[in-house]
């Protein structure tokens, strides 16, 4: 079966051609099945009833990361959905989906959560080994967090390198709304990874924490967004990551302070730690602003380990190598301790001892 091209990805505002950062184009075998998701609901506070709910039709002006030219892909008829809807104040949920491939070439699957006013929840996706079975898995989150809520996105990759992973994240956040997102990026095969949040009402908040290990000749491409509409909205992105062997990288994150935002914040921060001769790292911050009483910042640290942290780590008897391991445990260690589940933690925990320990084999 021939694949389709699409454009995914995409700056809202275009830089040089020659870069070849504007936008990513993928192939995409046009044959999808329906995903497996397995779901699991806990509520800390009390007994309530399943989140589990009905129809998505409010979703279709929410935008995502990736972009509309991947909607063919999470048609009705081929996507595995899970629609959720928080309405409970006194319940605070977790909600674990185990997303996994199937047995043909390429698969789908999506959630969708409407947070009503107040609420809080919590979506642990973990995407597993078994997702191999698939050449290619597609997976959309879309979230409208209404006043007051608090959404947390803990999404954990750790696909086989057989498999390409596209992911791709819409959100709406309304008045003091607060969306939080952690992403670990410890999987073998290629990720495309998009994500939107529209902060539409007053003091509409977002927290981003991005951490990521690049081997072999694996490919990351991340496309994140942030607009803020809303007044005294704020964002907070830090990534970090480590790139080894002949691993690629693409790293474009927009801050969009737009007409209306005024004294609205917004600061992004990457560190790349580049192990491997042949390494490519793209990242381009972007800061556009329409609006004049807004504050935003951007940064990034791109290098190799230093010759005095080099120093300290063969004073005490540790390699080179190791100490590269070392450095890169501890980027990961200081993210997962975040998870706040046991469970998610320790899944990390393994999944990163066996990545780490793979790519020691292949020296």
């Amino acid at each position: 079966m021939d694949k389709n091209t699409i454009n995914i990805n995409k700056l809202p505002s275009k830089t040089w051609y020659w870069l070849h950062m504007n936008d990513t184009k993928v192939s995409w075998n046009p044959e999808i099945a329906p995903c497996k998701v397995t779901v699991e609901e806990a509520f800390e506070d009390k007994e309530t009833n399943s989140l589990i709910s009905g129809g998505v039709a409010e979703f279709a002006t929410v935008e995502s990361g990736a972009g509309r030219e991947a909607d063919p892909i999470f048609a009705d008829a081929q996507t595995e959905k899970t629609v959720l809807t928080a309405s409970d104040k006194d319940a605070k949920a977790t909600i674990r989906l185990a997303v996994d491939g199937t047995t043909v070439a390429s698969a789908a699957g999506a959630c969708y959560l409407t947070a009503e006013e107040g609420t809080d929840t919590t979506i642990i996706e973990t995407f597993t080994k078994k997702s191999a079975q698939a050449g290619s898995l597609a997976y959309r989150t879309m979230i409208q967090a209404k006043k007051d809520s608090r959404v947390r996105l803990v999404q954990v990759f750790m696909q086989d390198e057989e498999q390409t992973l596209l992911n791709d994240i819409g959100c709406v956040c309304d008045e003091n709304a607060k969306f939080d997102i952690l992403q670990i990026f410890i999987g073998k095969g290629d990720l495309y990874n998009g994500i939107r949040t529209d902060l539409k009402g007053t003091g509409a908040d977002t927290q981003v924490e991005i951490g990521y290990l690049g081997q072999k000749t694996q490919k990351i491409d991340v496309n994140l967004i942030i607009n803020h509409f809303g007044k005294k909205t704020n964002c907070e992105i830090q990534v970090d990551g480590t790139l080894k062997d002949a691993a690629e990288k693409v790293f474009r994150g927009t801050i969009d302070f737009k007409n209306g935002a005024s004294e609205s914040t917004g600061a992004e921060t990457e560190n790349v730690l580049l192990l491997g001769d042949d390494v490519i790292n793209k990242t381009i911050p972007i800061i556009l602003c329409a609006e004049e009483d807004v504050e935003g910042s951007h940064g990034a640290t791109i290098g190799e380990l230093d010759e005095e942290t080099l120093f300290y780590f063969e004073s005490r008897g540790i390699d080179k190598e190791t100490a590269e391991d070392i450095m890169t445990r501890g980027k990961f260690e200081m993210l997962y301790r975040h998870i706040g589940d046991e469970q998610t933690q320790k899944l990390v925990e393994a999944q990163l001892a066996e990545v780490m320990a793979d790519d020691r084999e292949e020296l």
